[in-house]
């Protein structure tokens, strides 16, 4: 039975990944410190490709990565990605949170919602929204109108606070993801490292406007080498 071990905070504590007790006890290890957060969640290769042989994450996963995606969708209002990450890795709509996505050209071709049991969030400047209409056609969705045409990450985040949706776990793709490190609006960066290295694959930040600190939270790791690990990030907002 594979072992989960946490080694920061310590002391040392372990448990089976199927005990059932696990899950109870990484949601307490993981829960927001405020109501209003904004986290990103990767899973990465040790040197950085967030996309495995496959071309996605999953080739890089594990069953406890699995686990603590489901414990960070389970603590979120809404979980929020953009579209060429949905069409890689063909998304599965979040159980318990809804499922944003963000567009500036509103080029959705591919895209599908799978166990959609409510509309999908569409973010994009009011411009593209008639392009996501005639390519979402009959399915159902929510559309979240930017004021101008880029994605402005501090409007992205107001506007799913105005719709009761405080708590955000990013999931990508990295260029989404670095235009919130760059805005100073990340609280946490959960990232499972994957015991493989992957070339070129697709870098977890392909670029920072600057250096940003970090504090090691919290440190797991598997009996097959993965580590998970839960940074805290200093905010310069």
């Amino acid at each position: 039975m594979p072992t989960l071990t946490r080694l920061v905070p310590g002391p040392a504590e372990s448990r089976d990944i199927d005990d059932p007790g696990t899950r109870d006890w990484l949601t307490g290890l993981y829960a927001p410190g405020a109501r209003s957060f904004l986290r990103l969640n990767f899973v990465a290769s040790v040197n950085g490709s967030v996309v495995g042989e496959d071309g996605t994450s999953g080739s890089l996963t594990s069953r406890a990565d699995r686990t603590i995606l489901g414990v960070l969708r389970a603590a979120a209002d809404v979980v929020l990605v953009g579209a060429r990450t949905v069409r890689r890795e063909g998304y599965v709509s979040p159980k318990s949170a809804r499922l944003a996505i963000v567009t500036r050209s509103g080029d959705l071709t591919g895209v599908t919602f799978r166990d959609a049991s409510t509309p999908p969030l569409i973010v994009c400047p009011a411009s593209a929204a008639s392009r996501v209409d005639e390519q979402l056609g009959r399915t159902p969705y929510e559309l979240v109108p930017l004021s101008g045409e880029s994605m402005d990450p501090g409007e992205v985040r107001r506007l799913l606070e105005d719709r009761g949706l405080p708590g955000i776990v990013c999931e990508g793709g990295p260029s989404l993801a670095a235009q919130f490190v760059d805005a100073g609006m990340v609280d946490e960066l959960c990232l499972t490292t994957s015991p493989r290295l992957r070339a070129p694959g697709l870098p977890l930040f392909p670029r920072l406007a600057d250096t940003v600190d970090a504090r090691l939270a919290s440190l797991l790791a598997d009996d097959d080498g993965f580590l998970y690990a839960r940074w805290a990030l200093s905010s310069r907002a």
